[in-house]
């Protein structure tokens, strides 16, 4: 067990590490330091034979053990089937434009193609190859064709190559510099003495003339002789004249030589060069061109070869003679082919109205297969089986007009693999319903415990830092008052549908809302609501852009433009001249590079955008009101676009909002808003005329509606906290004095409590049907369903433990305040294509909740280690009693939640595989995963190492083993590169808190270790 510790540690570690390598240095280079590594394939084996042998040594193979023999053959399967997967599977891209057939798909694997002849007989051999930028890449390939000697030695390795051109006049030779069209613009490409060089898709030479080339020759004039007839024209004046095939033809620079397939440039002329290879970076990147360079030795001699390639393309072949033979030498990905043809008939591309954003894009293709032909429809999580071959919808061209698919081959790695998830599922299934279980026992256990538990005696100084309200001038007071929209018609010019840029039809409630809040943070301002706000700002920005509502929070920058609060106005931000005060500040932070800006040139940034908004609300031009009728993609626009409308329609959008305001100006005045109500009656007869079948029903705008007024997590943060935090107290007081109005008290706290957990199920849900999707699809909405599924995790224990629930309570608060934090954004959004799957909903909310159950062990760790503390200071066995009630409890809590986190990702590898295929791809986010089920799994069976079977080192170890969820959930989402973006949002500062928690945690460890060794066991 010893060993099999160790193992799991050192894999996890490893695999932790490889994600900073990857982050820092690409996939690629991961692959081949970690994932790809014979060590790392060995620590597998060996916890393989580990897991094989605990079977026998443990005598599992008997019904009362069938629970753990379970799960033990459920991580060989798997281990087995990522071990097929490994040999024997295959993975690449197959490109198809629309009308052709293909049966070529570029290998996502990378190999050193080799091929040699000497015109009788062929060798050819491919060595897949994993390299680094960092690391040993040495590699020797020993070759015997014939008679011959032949061995090819590794000399270096380049990534991200760009050639760098240096003058030598002893050993330089002859380099043409031309400039030819790029995939970016144009770029510069080298052609030197005797080289023979693709460009643009034609075969150059420089003194080395081909038959079929075009040759250029230099000695002290650069001549060409071209298979083709080739335009001249002079950049200074225009001139233009025709270069002949199959002539001399003198090159000059400043000249522009074209025809219908060739443009280029000669740039310089080097006479005594040398091209050396230099690296723009060490990431290596999909696309991107690195150079292998090579040792060869054939027959007694030796030649160094410069291969250049990458992942995503096949490159090209380098040919040359050594030796007597004639070599053929490539390094990057290569063409394989299926047995069967696909012919792409149409290429489809959903988009949500009003947008440029996919919603979904499928491939129309045909299957031939001999003189079978057979119709089919790819699109994501829409896969094509075909002959032990898998197909998925990846992406498609930019036109629109041709479709790249993944293509899998491995029925056996996928099928094992499945197999064992089978037994995983069952085992976890076997273990709630099985007599013979540790949860089973720890129940029982729990039970057995008598006596009435005591809770432990904690200090808690609330700080609450007293907020100075703003001191209005009278002006800006009465500003305010004098254009304030009625509180009845905002009510109803809230329900007015807005189309937002992603394509979502909402209520003007949700737009004004999102905007309120990025420029001040906060919902309501002035006792006006943000759509009260919103309207305001447009129908008076003069008035609105007095007063103060953009938030500023750096302390030098409220002092550079002498703000004493935290909100500025709009006209504050400009001098007596119009001129933009920040103007050289923005402008010199966006000049740094984003890793080199501090916290102040951060701020400068953030308070630029709130100004932008401001005045992209005082212009006016942004609300898409207005329906186009018969609009192939269902887009509405603003008023000031009434160009685009029929001529009568025209009429009214391009009126009817000065009406508006104008109306809005006089109620004001004599306090009479009806005319104000019928022009959006107007308004809304006008959507529905048009836009109809895309708007939502009605019902759920309302319901949105309330749920933005309501700001139900926001208002749940904080009765968490204050409930939790008085529980808490009384919970403490019972301790002291049995008094029954405290117990009838703990009572109603518990069931305020239950109450704010059903209203917080009641806005989950209500959000669900808002968005029509699961609310987990990004950063806020996991947020909020991490904090749900931490709360259920503590009602369901908060019969055993009433500190369970005021642990998870408090916890419950702290996560809902990091979600209403600057960083994350509570918007709803329509989902990627790639997210519209019923696999990611169950992985989701699977992986998520089970994040609760580890932040409450997490919890009840660190009120185990100050129990520890306080029962061995103290000597009260009462709190001993406490502390072995809640160890439990803490145990249990961590077997569901590693259950779930193990039955969440490989449910997200079922997603994987159905969605892209491939079931795991060593992605950040899946690594992170693994580490934290590997991480739990240690910590669960700590327990059958005796120097660890304690109450000290089972807590402290539960308290640590959260920062691996942390690293998972935060640190890959906003740290790391990857493809999960579904919870992403911007990069992510630490919380001061972070820190306190660190050192509450380090002072807790350290004093519960000394007061622990003076403990009975």
């Amino acid at each position: 067990m010893k060993f099999a510790a160790l193992l799991l540690f050192v894999f996890a570690f490893s695999i932790g590490i490889a994600t900073f390598i990857e982050n820092d240095y690409g996939t690629r280079a991961a692959k081949a330091l970690v994932f790809n590594s014979w060590w790392l394939e060995l620590i597998l084996i060996l916890l393989c034979i580990s897991l094989i042998v605990n079977v026998f040594k443990n005598n599992m193979i008997r019904w009362e053990k069938i629970t753990i023999l379970t799960y033990h053959l459920a991580f060989i399967i798997i281990l087995i089937g990522a071990g097929t997967t490994r040999y024997f599977g295959t993975e690449g891209m197959m490109h198809i434009r629309e009308g052709k057939i293909q049966n070529k798909f570029i290998s996502d694997d990378l190999f050193l193609q080799i091929k040699i002849d000497n015109k009788e007989y062929q060798y050819e051999y491919d060595k897949r190859l994993y390299m680094s930028p960092i690391g040993n890449n040495n590699f020797s390939i020993p070759i015997k064709f014939l008679d011959n000697t032949i061995q090819i030695k590794y000399a270096n390795f380049v990534v991200n190559i760009k050639d760098s051109l240096i003058e030598d006049i002893e050993k330089g030779v002859p380099i043409v510099h031309l400039v030819v069209p790029g995939e970016k613009g144009m770029k510069s490409v080298y052609l030197k003495d005797g080289e023979q060089k693709l460009i643009s898709n034609n075969d150059f030479t420089l003194n080395n003339p081909r038959e079929g080339s075009i040759n250029l020759f230099y000695n002290d004039s650069l001549i060409m002789v071209a298979n083709q007839d080739i335009n001249s024209m002079s950049m200074l004046d225009q001139t233009r004249n025709i270069l002949k095939k199959n002539t001399r033809n003198t090159l000059s620079k400043r000249k522009l030589y074209s025809n219908n397939i060739l443009q280029f440039v000669i740039k310089e002329i080097h006479p005594k060069s040398k091209i050396i290879p230099a690296s723009n970076s060490l990431k290596m990147e999909n696309g991107k061109e690195d150079a292998l360079f090579i040792d060869l030795y054939s027959n007694g001699l030796s030649k160094r070869i410069k291969l250049t390639g990458g992942s995503g393309y096949v490159s090209p072949i380098t040919q040359f003679e050594l030796g007597g033979l004639n070599f053929k030498l490539a390094y990057g990905a290569k063409y394989l082919q299926t047995p069967f043809f696909i012919k792409l008939n149409d290429f489809q591309l959903e988009r949500y109205p009003g947008s440029k954003s996919p919603s979904s894009f499928a491939s129309n293709i045909t299957v031939i297969n001999g003189e079978i032909e057979k119709d089919y429809q790819i699109f994501m999580n829409n896969v094509l089986n075909y002959k032990g071959y898998r197909l998925f919808q990846s992406s498609y061209d930019k036109d629109e007009l041709g479709t790249i698919l993944s293509v899998n081959k491995d029925w056996w790695g996928t099928l094992i693999s499945y197999i064992g998830y089978g037994f995983l599922f069952l085992g976890i299934i076997f273990t709630f319903f099985s007599y013979n279980t540790r949860f089973k026992m720890l129940g029982s256990k729990l039970k057995t415990i008598k006596g009435k538990s005591l809770l432990i005696t904690l200090s808690f100084v609330l700080s609450i830092s007293n907020l100075k309200a703003m001191e209005l001038d009278v002006n800006v007071d009465s500003l305010i008052q004098a254009n304030q929209i009625d509180a009845d018609h905002a009510k109803k010019l809230e329900l007015i549908l807005v189309q937002d840029n992603g394509g979502r039809i909402k209520p003007l409630s949700t737009l004004a809302s999102e905007y309120i809040r990025k420029i001040s943070r906060k919902q309501r301002l002035y006792s006006q609501s943000a759509t009260q706000i919103l309207i305001g700002m447009m129908s008076n920005p003069v008035a609105w852009g007095n007063i103060p509502m953009i938030k500023i929070s750096h302390p030098e920058l409220k002092k550079l433009l002498g703000a004493e609060h935290d909100k500025i106005s709009f006209v504050q931000l400009f001098d007596k001249e119009g001129g933009y005060k920040l103007k050289y500040l923005v402008e010199e932070a966006y000049s740094k590079q984003q890793q080199n800006r501090d916290k102040f040139d951060k701020d400068i940034i953030t308070v630029d955008e709130r100004i932008n908004l401001c005045y992209i609300i005082y212009n006016g031009g942004f609300l898409r009101l207005f329906p186009l009728e018969n609009d192939s993609n269902n887009a509405w626009y603003p008023y000031t676009q009434h160009e685009l409308f029929s001529s009568n329609d025209s009429l009214f959008v391009s009126n009817i909002m000065s009406m508006y305001f104008n109306s809005i100006k006089a109620a004001k005045i004599n306090q009479e808003w009806e005319t104000a109500d019928d022009i959006l009656n107007y308004i809304q007869k006008f959507q529905e005329k048009y836009g109809s079948n895309i708007m939502p029903k009605k019902y759920k705008i309302t319901l949105e509606n309330i749920y933005n007024n309501a700001q139900i997590f926001l208002r749940l943060f904080m009765i968490y906290f204050f409930i939790g935090i008085i529980l808490l107290i009384l919970v403490i007081t019972r301790i002291f004095q049995e008094k029954k109005w405290i117990d009838i008290i703990i009572k109603i706290l518990k069931a305020l409590i239950y109450s704010a957990f059903l209203l917080h199920t009641v806005g989950l849900i209500i959000r669900w049907i808002i968005s029509g999707h699961a609310p987990w699809s990004n950063g806020y909405e996991s947020m909020i369903y991490i904090a749900w599924a931490t709360l259920l995790s503590g009602v369901l224990f908060s019969r055993r433990s009433s500190l369970t629930l005021v642990a998870t309570t408090i916890v419950s608060s702290l996560i809902l305040m990091v979600a209403h934090l600057n960083w994350l954004d509570p918007e709803i959004t329509n989902l990627v294509p790639v997210l519209k799957s019923y696999w990611l909903m169950i992985h989701v909310a699977i992986i998520t909740a089970s994040y609760g159950f580890l932040a409450l062990g997490a919890m009840l760790g660190l009120f185990g280690l100050w129990l520890i503390c306080l029962y061995n200071f103290t000597n009260n066995k009462q709190l001993e009693l406490v502390c072995d009630e809640i160890t439990i409890i803490n145990e249990k809590s961590l077997i569901i939640g590693l259950y779930m986190l193990t039955i969440g990702t490989f449910l997200g590898g079922i997603w994987a595989n159905e969605s892209w295929g491939r079931y795991w791809g060593w992605d950040p986010k899946e690594t992170w995963a693994m580490v934290s089920i590997l991480i739990y799994a240690i910590i669960l069976h700590l327990r059958f190492i005796p120097a660890m079977r304690s109450k000290y080192i089972f807590n402290l170890a539960s308290l640590l083993g959260i920062w691996s969820i942390i690293m998972t959930y935060f640190g890959v989402n906003y740290y790391l590169s990857g493809l999960h973006s579904y919870a992403a949002g911007d990069p992510m500062p630490i919380p001061s808190f972070v820190y306190y928690l660190i050192v509450i945690m380090i002072v807790s460890a350290i004093l519960a270790k000394l007061n622990f060794k003076t403990s009975k066991e």
